[in-house]
């Protein structure tokens, strides 16, 4: 359990947040080695950050979804996207 426990429910890429953390201690914090992890990370974040905004414009509350709602709004957004499943 993380020493947070509100972490993920306020951070929906605390995964790809680990990962990052995971992988700069592993490779002594050379960041070269670790980019597609940031890759990673950034289009996380990117993504809930416009799953936010959208949510705003139309005045959907929470702005970021609980996390029961999250795993069907990747799916979604996944099923629409060109070159999705």
């Amino acid at each position: 359990m993380p020493a947070n426990p509100d972490a993920e429910k306020n951070n929906p890429c605390l995964r790809e947040q680990d990962l990052v953390h995971k992988c700069l201690n592993k490779n002594n914090y050379d960041n070269s080695l670790c980019e597609l992890y940031f890759s990673n990370y950034k289009n996380c974040k990117d993504f809930w950050y416009r799953v936010q905004r959208e949510r705003r414009a139309k005045g959907l509350y929470p702005y970021l979804p609980d996390l029961a709602d999250r795993a069907r709004i990747k799916q979604e957004y996944m099923s629409t996207k060109p070159g999705g499943a």
